[in-house]
């Protein structure tokens, strides 16, 4: 009689991306907890260059969500079986007179998009056909964080300063959003019912009065960041 023979069914084996969200799972007990880079790291056993490397991969790919911190952390970006989290909605106040500072803010903006953080609407949005004071209320009523662009021209409009900035910070009354005053050029803004939020960038100091506006927009583009994953966290 012949021998039977054991098929071994082939080991299956699991890439660097699933061994790190099965680590990060393990570690959150499948919930949206941040957990520190040091902690995952340590758990997995990985040289820092690769753990970098899948965690740019996973955050690229909306899998997983960032925090700041000493050393950061990580987190799944939805439970098992949930759908992904919804990223917060922007809206961004501003005078046309600012168009072109608005249109460099949004382009700094746009990594925190691909994190899936955040999607910033401004009037710019508005399609042929749309009403547009509509169409503003309901993008300023739906937004999750407020972005003021100021400016003389912004705190000289009546629609930016009367109508958008009142109902934001009617909002913010509330604790129903968050209201961020982005100083854009210089201009007696501390005199204003929003002087007491805290403007960005760095000190109130307008970004035109930058060396390198790039980095003051960066600075403001952070600031964005970490109030967008406490939002997160928060949920």
């Amino acid at each position: 009689m012949a021998k039977a023979t054991t098929v071994r069914k082939p080991r299956v084996r699991r890439s660097y991306r699933q061994l790190f969200l099965d680590a990060l799972e393990k570690q959150s007990q499948g919930e949206q907890t941040l957990i520190a880079n040091q902690v995952l790291r340590d758990a997995l056993g990985w040289e820092d260059a690769l753990y970098r490397r899948i965690k740019g991969e996973l955050v690229s790919e909306r899998e997983i969500i960032v925090g700041r911190g000493r050393g950061g952390s990580v987190g799944l970006a939805s439970a098992p079986g949930e759908a992904p989290a919804k990223a917060l909605q922007i809206f961004v106040s501003y005078s046309h007179q600012d168009e072109k500072m608005k249109d460099e803010l949004i382009k700094h903006l746009s990594p925190l998009k691909r994190l899936n953080l955040i999607d910033a609407w401004h009037d710019r949005k508005i399609s042929a056909g749309d009403k547009w004071d509509v169409s503003i209320s309901d993008a300023l009523q739906s937004a999750d964080i407020i972005l003021l662009l100021v400016s003389i021209d912004f705190i000289n409009s009546k629609y930016c300063y009367d109508i958008e900035m009142e109902s934001a910070l009617q909002r913010e009354r509330v604790g129903d959003v968050v209201v961020i005053p982005v100083i854009a050029r210089n201009c007696m803004w501390k005199t204003t019912e929003f002087a007491r939020l805290q403007a960005t960038p760095t000190d109130g100091k307008a970004i035109a009065s930058w060396p390198d506006q790039d980095e003051a927009l960066t600075t403001v583009a952070e600031r964005v960041r970490e109030v967008a994953e406490r939002l997160m966290a928060e949920r």
